[in-house]
């Protein structure tokens, strides 16, 4: 039933669909999660920026250990289901890591569209938790139950994540510093790509969300044009790390990891660095 359902939504394949729903699968990729979660904590708000990034990163890796676990293979590998090279997936199928992307994302928003009293963002959180999900159907990527699954288990433990934080209450810089170790136990445990990635940022992040809550006080609030400038330098930043580095860095999995840690670091402290006193120079020097 599974594998027919992929075939059904594939005899709707043509080059405009193509394009399209390639296009909208790469908002379930890390660099979509990246970009927002980076947007959100440089200009809207810290905490809920941490909130994402927690839930996010216990979402991907509730997902490796899933997929390690059940071994499914995707459906490019039947017969009947096309693919194009481009947008084939490395790893196991169930359940959908995009999908779980999709979900965290679609939580955050459906959250925040009530506490901010923002009916438009309830738009973007369905849209992200239907749309993702059915692209990876109809790239070939994914079976219905796994898209599925990887919204609903996404949903669950972001809520689950949030509600978390919350009880960490003014601490949660303390605790997420303290789960920080974990990360890197779990890396004598697998030589898993996704886990060695997700352990470097939440390793980077953790540290220096601590210090900048202890010893910066970065404050989020600017002018829109100066917001504009700190995500496009910030974010310039972030892709010379995490490409640049590429060049350097021997292609291991500890260095998959030191790049990732790097971001994180950068994003959660280095960032806040330059922009207190990049703002206070542009506030003070440009009328």
């Amino acid at each position: 039933m599974d594998l027919e359902i992929v075939r059904l939504i594939q005899h709707l394949r043509n080059p405009v669909f193509d394009f399209l729903f390639y296009a909208i699968t790469q908002l379930g990729d890390q660099l979509a999660f990246i970009g927002i979660a980076l947007m959100i904590y440089w200009t809207i708000d810290k905490k809920l920026a941490h909130k994402f990034v927690f839930a996010f990163m216990i979402s991907a890796l509730v997902n490796t250990s899933l997929k390690q676990l059940f071994k499914r293979v995707r459906p490019f590998y039947y017969q009947g289901v096309s693919s194009e090279e481009a947008w084939r997936t490395t790893g196991y199928s169930f359940p959908s890591g995009h999908a779980q992307a999709a979900g965290v994302i679609g939580f955050t928003a459906l959250h925040e569209a009530k506490n901010r009293h923002m009916k438009w963002l309830s738009v973007v959180g369905w849209f992200f938790m239907i749309m993702v999900p059915l692209s990876r159907i109809y790239l070939g990527q994914h079976f219905l139950s796994d898209v599925i699954v990887g919204v609903l288990l996404a949903y669950l433990l972001a809520y689950l994540s949030f509600k978390l934080v919350d009880l960490m209450k003014d601490d949660e810089h303390i605790y997420t510093l303290m789960l920080a170790p974990l990360f890197i136990l779990a890396l004598f445990f697998t030589k898993n790509h996704d886990v060695y990635i997700a352990a470097g940022g939440f390793v980077g992040f953790a540290l220096g969300y601590y210090v900048e809550k202890k010893y910066i006080g970065f404050d989020v609030k600017a002018v829109w044009w100066i917001q504009i400038i700190k995500v496009i330098i910030g974010l310039s930043i972030v892709f010379v790390i995490k490409e640049g580095l590429k060049l350097i860095f021997p292609d291991m999995l500890i260095f998959d990891f030191i790049r990732y840690m790097l971001i994180g670091g950068w994003a959660a402290i280095g960032a806040p660095l330059l922009f207190k006193y990049g703002q206070r120079y542009l506030q003070k020097n440009v009328s």
